[in-house]
């Protein structure tokens, strides 16, 4: 577990230093233009994908493949899901700041799915996708593992610049709160000791079954070029979910 917090506020002060970089030296207007061009070189279903799994739902089920082995890890998610949201709320109802589309002229943007205007910080699929990374680097010890997920999670966050809806100081901030929000939820699980709340554990798998079943069937993740992934990616999880829920009912 102390390897997991370290690697986590190591994460912490590198976004949070970068962050302010970028605030401070004025460059996240050009920044996110030389991102955004680059980001057009690939294909627009590539950045769709990889929005999707910053999607907050997408993240969520994936909670449920830890269901069995390690449901404190689950309710860690939860918690740190619900500060994140009221967080980024908070934040960006506050701050009110436009995003590139009404500043720049969107003739020179590469946007892909819908063009956002406004509420811009910070960048809500960078946090979320950030929370789930920040959880699972107390699952996996490997760290080749943990620097492949911050990777990942990376890509993720870019791809809300590439698709032309956030600023790089978005992506950076929401990728450090991401990590803040997943170690102040490990810690509250692990300091009140939720490990032996089996029948939690059955009605929260349940529930991210349920979730899982409404994303392949009713959810509509606003990027048309990402359908079939999302299709896949919640027939997959959904899958090896059930699975690790049958096998949680059957050692009962």
């Amino acid at each position: 577990m102390k390897a997991g917090y370290k690697f986590n506020l190591t994460l912490f002060i590198v976004f949070l230093v970068c962050f302010s970089l970028v605030v401070v030296t004025g460059i996240n207007k050009a920044l996110f233009t030389d991102i955004n061009s680059l980001g057009a070189y690939l294909y627009p279903f590539i950045w769709a994908y990889l929005t999707f799994l910053g999607d907050t739902l997408a993240s969520s089920v994936i909670l449920i493949l830890f269901i069995r082995k390690r449901p404190d890890l689950v309710w860690a998610g939860i918690i740190a899901a619900i500060i994140a949201a009221l967080a980024v709320n908070l934040l960006k109802s506050f701050s009110d700041i436009p995003r590139p589309p009404a500043i720049i002229d969107k003739s020179i943007i590469n946007i892909i799915g819908p063009a956002l205007y406004v509420h811009s910080f910070p960048s809500g699929h960078t946090v979320t996708i950030f929370t789930l990374t920040g959880i699972l680097m107390f699952y996996f010890r490997s760290m080749l593992f943990r620097l492949c997920m911050v990777f990942i999670a990376l890509l993720v966050g870019i791809s809300r610049i590439a698709v032309g809806v956030h600023w790089p100081a978005d992506v950076l901030a929401g990728a450090a709160l991401g990590i803040l929000f997943a170690t102040i939820g490990v810690y509250a699980v692990t300091r009140f000791g939720w490990n032996s709340a089996r029948p939690l554990q059955l009605i929260t798998g349940f529930v991210l079954i349920a979730s899982n079943i409404y994303l392949l069937f009713f959810y509509d993740c606003k990027y048309d070029q990402a359908i079939y992934f999302q299709y896949f990616f919640s027939s997959a999880v959904l899958v090896a979910g059930v699975r690790e829920y049958y096998l949680l009912l059957k050692n009962h």
